[in-house]
């Protein structure tokens, strides 16, 4: 049986990209000052966020769906800057771990009116009804796309 594709997903599926790297220019605009970026950004939400555990450049790497050279990458700038710290596991010394530091603390929260003010600014054309209707639909969204991502994963990694 043959699928019919309603036009709009081919658009919502360009704009969710479009947004995204508008997103990632005006987080990266916001930042700058500071001498962070998106990324670097993505990368102490997801190590504070999603752990209750100092995670390893693999674990964030997977939640992130990118390489865990990519991460570390990523995580070498941000210990430089004194905001995490890279250690190695006590029981498996192969594995690197990420731990946020109290300088990264300090710093977000120092910052928490400001970061509400800008996040609050990208959403201001939406009523709450709006906002709440999007989340809800982005969290159904999410989830589809995660099981596919799952699916492919898994067949990628018994190739």
């Amino acid at each position: 049986m043959e699928k019919i594709i309603r036009p709009e997903t081919f658009e919502i599926f360009g704009k969710i990209f479009f947004l995204s790297n508008r997103m990632e220019y005006l987080g990266d605009n916001k930042l700058r000052k500071d001498g962070l970026t998106t990324k670097q950004w993505q990368l102490i939400a997801v190590t504070g966020k999603y752990f209750i555990h100092p995670p390893s450049l693999s674990e964030v790497a997977e939640v992130l769906s990118t390489t865990h050279q990519n991460v570390k990458q990523i995580a070498l700038k941000l210990q430089e800057k004194g905001f995490i710290s890279i250690e190695k596991d006590e029981k498996d010394r192969r594995i690197s771990r990420l731990r946020l530091t109290e300088k990264n603390r300090k710093y977000w929260e120092s910052k928490s009116d400001e970061d509400v003010a800008f996040i609050s600014s990208l959403f201001n054309a939406l009523t709450n009804q709006e906002i709440q209707e999007l989340y809800l639909l982005l969290n159904k969204l999410e989830k589809n796309i995660d099981l596919r991502y799952k699916e492919i994963n898994k067949n990628f990694r018994s190739v």
